[in-house]
């Protein structure tokens, strides 16, 4: 028992040191692949819960995301209250994406994802 323990804290504590390197680097890695036309749907994914979260709507099913041949990245979930949440960023091949998030019929936001992603960075800091 003393053996499997040990090796869950040591296993635990390479996982926090690999967040914390995440933590510090990951913003120039999202600058890095949406310069390149190529937006990790993580990234998308990780932008649009934090708006949600900022404009305190209720999750009920977090937005999960694709890309299409089109390179329209697209991201579906469900409020609390069942309204559809939907996520749309047309990649234009530009260093800074732009989303728009839809929750019913209402736009919550439009704007740039990689400014979200900033934004939550500087608080977790």
């Amino acid at each position: 028992m003393t053996m499997t323990t040990n090796l869950a804290r040591a296993s635990l504590g390479l996982v926090g040191i690999a967040a914390v390197g995440m933590l510090t680097s990951g913003c120039s890695q999202v600058v890095g692949l949406a310069s390149q036309g190529n937006m990790n749907v993580i990234y998308l994914a990780t932008a649009s819960t934090d708006v949600l979260t900022a404009k305190q709507i209720p999750i009920q099913q977090a937005p999960r995301c694709t890309v299409d041949a089109d390179k329209l990245y697209t991201c579906e979930g469900t409020a609390a209250d069942g309204r559809p949440i939907l996520v749309l960023v047309p990649e234009n091949d530009t260093t800074d994406p732009q989303m728009t998030i839809t929750v019913g019929e209402e736009q919550i936001y439009s704007g740039s994802v990689l400014t979200v992603l900033d934004d939550a960075a500087q608080v977790a800091q």
